[in-house]
């Protein structure tokens, strides 16, 4: 990989997903897909590792095909964490203004942001992200950017992530015996809503939800940043597991009968319907009404989203969210879903899918690629700062030489 190219990787409890990019500086987005790859993965189960040598594979085989596709040999990536140890909190910080000017600089902003930081969690835990939700200036609230400011103190409002140190440590173990440096950690909620949500949607307040294997990642976004984040401890395989048990089926004809005849609302479908049941240790399959299995289907979907409800309201974040909810990862492709998540929920929804990327094939637009597409946009963020950061003493030393060079050629010829 060179300097203009990032690598996001996504880790779920069903499979692994890899992305590399391009960093554009020019272009409506930053960054554009030149490669993907997806595996499934058995070896993570609620964000933990179960199997390491499964994951590992799993990893080495979806970075392989994205770096065949990019053609580039990718060395690190942008990690995405989720899971059910990953907690959150809100935090503040102060700091006071030292310098001469008394003016709030990017160090005061870093300062006051580390200050936030400074709090008491079990040894066993550590901090993912501090992200600032509001400054204060001189008592003065609700301060987007402080940066510039006249100012004698300097408080924040952090949304502080958290996770279990073991857990996370197994995680970054895995991948870097697939041979990968991590260049960061990212919640992958955030880094979801960066790909699906719309700029509109996260200013004005949006509830994200992804919906995946063993869990579902809830985020809200308020004023651009997250607010609330939160996990819900229900995914498409427990979907798969209720019909598994109900029809008394193989856990992988369960999963075929919810892809293809699974719906969220038994409403939906008609009393005529027909599936076919593949029997256990048998070629022979057996007709049942498919409002039979759908019955399975919905009450662990109404579950899910009254769940859901249940943890806006605890975040104080039902009026917060005027854009509604956003749906998102694979089980948000389960027929249905959409009409009882409006229906439990009573606001507007949509379907989200990434967007706000270049290169996005009909393929990678799918709701399953979210998360690692984010993840890569929010690596070429990070790169693009870098190379302004680094361009700011080029710009001088360039200037210093050119001013030696005209001085020493104005000693060199003697006045006229």
């Amino acid at each position: 990989m060179n300097n203009r190219s990032v690598a996001a990787l996504d880790i779920g409890s069903t499979k692994v997903c890899a992305i590399v990019a391009e960093v554009q500086d020019f272009a409506p987005h930053n960054v554009m897909i030149k490669g993907s790859g997806l595996c499934p993965c058995e070896g993570i189960r609620s964000g933990s590792v179960s199997d390491p040598a499964a994951t590992i594979q799993a990893i080495e085989q979806a970075v392989d095909e994205a770096g065949k596709q990019a053609n580039c040999e990718v060395d690190s990536v942008y990690l995405g964490i989720s899971g059910k140890h990953i907690g959150s909190l809100t935090s503040t910080g102060r700091a006071t203004i030292t310098n001469a000017k008394r003016t709030v600089s990017k160090r005061d902003v870093d300062d006051v942001i580390e200050a936030s930081r400074k709090i008491v969690l079990p040894p066993d835990r550590q901090i993912i992200h501090a992200i600032p939700l509001s400054f204060a200036v001189d008592g003065v609230a609700d301060i987007v950017q402080p940066i510039g400011m006249k100012a004698e103190r300097l408080e924040v409002v952090t949304h502080i992530v958290h996770g279990a140190s073991a857990i996370l440590a197994n995680v970054e173990k895995c991948v870097t015996q697939a041979g990968l440096d991590i260049d960061e950690c990212m919640l992958a909620v955030i880094a979801a809503g960066e790909s699906v949500l719309l700029p509109e949607e996260k200013e004005s307040g949006v509830c994200l939800l992804d919906i995946g294997g063993t869990s579902s990642n809830l985020g809200v976004f308020v004023s651009g940043v997250i607010f609330h984040s939160a996990l819900i401890p229900i995914g498409g395989i427990h979907v798969t597991k209720d019909i598994a048990f109900g029809l008394t089926v193989t856990y992988s004809e369960a999963e075929r009968l919810k892809i293809q005849n699974g719906s969220a609302m038994v409403e939906q479908v008609r009393q005529d319907e027909i599936v076919a049941v593949r029997q256990v240790g048998t070629d022979t399959s057996r007709k049942l009404r498919r409002r039979a299995l759908v019955q399975i289907i919905e009450p662990r979907m109404q579950e899910l989203f009254q769940l859901v409800l249940e943890e806006l309201r605890l975040g104080d974040c039902l009026d917060k969210i005027p854009s509604g909810i956003v749906i998102t990862g694979g089980g948000s492709l389960l027929n249905g879903s959409m009409e009882l998540v409006n229906q439990a929920l009573g606001m507007p929804i949509r379907l989200g899918g990434a967007c706000c990327a270049g290169g996005l094939t009909g393929t990678l637009k799918q709701p399953l690629y979210a998360t690692a597409i984010g993840l890569a946009q929010m690596g070429g963020s990070r790169c693009q700062s870098k190379v302004q950061q680094s361009e700011i003493p080029k710009k001088d030393n360039t200037r210093t030489i050119w001013n030696q060079l005209v001085r020493s050629i104005k000693r060199a010829v003697p006045p006229q």
